[in-house]
């Protein structure tokens, strides 16, 4: 799976993100894809570290690679999405560094890639004081990035998947989640978004 116009020092890290790819969820590579191309393409207001960014939007969600269908029964109970969250934040940000380390990427922006991969999924773990985990301008843009995935007719059907019934239960769970974009020009695009999905 190749990305459109991808700047050769980030090659060898995407080379090494498909194979581990291949073993975890469907969609997450398409999804990494999408996400770098946004980042490629970015023609907004809003400055961020390209040579940060585009590796965590690589490997932001590498961790699922490591989550097989047996741990799932550890993996259990009312917090199971939680839980796998956060497993596959801390996972994912291990699996990062030794991607980093093996292509020799810039150890300062090999830091803060791992730093934000093992935190960039924490407004979805239930903490009323999440925000303060976003720490910097990179962590708060990534977010942003990341989760205008949620607004798209893909991710839409993808919840009606996972056992959402009702499309106003669904647009309910979305138009909760425009509160928490840090960036209002992101935060138009995902409500721009919403507004046609309920068409």
């Amino acid at each position: 799976m190749k990305i459109k116009e991808l700047p050769v020092k980030y090659q060898k890290i995407w080379a090494q993100c498909l194979p581990l790819f291949k073993r975890g969820r469907p969609g997450d590579a398409q999804h990494a894809k999408e996400v770098v191309e946004l980042i490629l393409g970015y023609r907004g207001k809003l400055k961020f570290d390209g040579d940060v960014l585009i590796p965590v939007a690589m490997m932001h969600d590498i961790g699922h690679t490591a989550i097989l269908p047996e741990h799932f029964k550890y993996i259990t109970g009312p917090e199971k999405v939680k839980n796998g969250k956060l497993v596959h934040m801390l996972v994912g940000a291990k699996i990062a560094r030794d991607i980093l380390s093996a292509v020799k990427y810039n150890k300062h922006a090999s830091r803060e890639i791992i730093d934000i991969i093992s935190m960039h999924d924490a407004d979805q773990l239930d903490l009323s004081d999440w925000r303060r985990l976003y720490t910097t301008r990179n962590k708060k843009i990534f977010h942003d990035l990341d989760s205008l995935d949620r607004y798209s007719a893909k991710r839409l059907k993808s919840m009606f998947s996972i056992g959402f019934k009702d499309p106003g239960q669904v647009f309910k769970v979305l138009e909760k989640f425009l509160d928490n974009f840090f960036f209002q020009e992101f935060k138009d695009i995902a409500q721009k978004s919403l507004a046609q999905l309920k068409k």
